[in-house]
């Protein structure tokens, strides 16, 4: 069997904007034009999907790995969160507690979820996000904020 690599496409992409300004030096009284660089992240490479379509055409399939999935896209909170025990998604999804561990250890592994406490998981923005681009952009700065807590903190233990 081959193994192929299939590179991530990246959802957000640094620009370079530049704008004129007209400047008074103080010191001369001098107006000067200048240019002003600052590199702004916008999204890039996005498909518009529809949520609630998508996690019904996922149920349909019917894998008990992909209920659960459906099950955390339509509770999950405008800022990307999703709040349930495991025992909870278990019950709603009519499915066995240690499908539901096994399937969060591999949405965790694939950086699709993060725990942020017990019962308590941000979605990947970077994957699924519900709101406009600047709301999107605040959520992945706190979503990859966490992630760096998370690694200084058990680098010092």
């Amino acid at each position: 069997m081959t193994k192929t690599n299939k590179k991530r496409q990246v959802t957000r992409k640094p620009i370079k904007v530049s704008e004129r300004r007209e400047i008074v030096d103080k010191q001369t009284g001098e107006v000067v034009d200048e240019y002003v660089f600052k590199i702004e992240e916008r999204d890039a490479n996005f498909h518009k999907l529809w949520l609630w379509h998508l996690a019904a055409a996922l149920d349909l399939i019917g894998n008990q790995k992909i209920k659960i999935l459906s099950h955390i896209l339509e509770n999950t909170r405008q800022d990307n969160i999703f709040i349930g025990s495991q025992q909870a998604i278990a019950d709603a999804t009519e499915t066995a507690t240690q499908t539901v561990t096994i399937t969060m250890k591999m949405l965790m592994v694939a950086d699709i979820i993060k725990m942020q406490q017990r019962g308590v998981y941000m979605i990947n923005p970077d994957v699924i996000f519900r709101g406009d681009a600047k709301k999107r952009m605040n959520i992945l700065y706190e979503y990859h904020d966490t992630s760096k807590e998370k690694k200084n903190v058990r680098s010092k233990k």
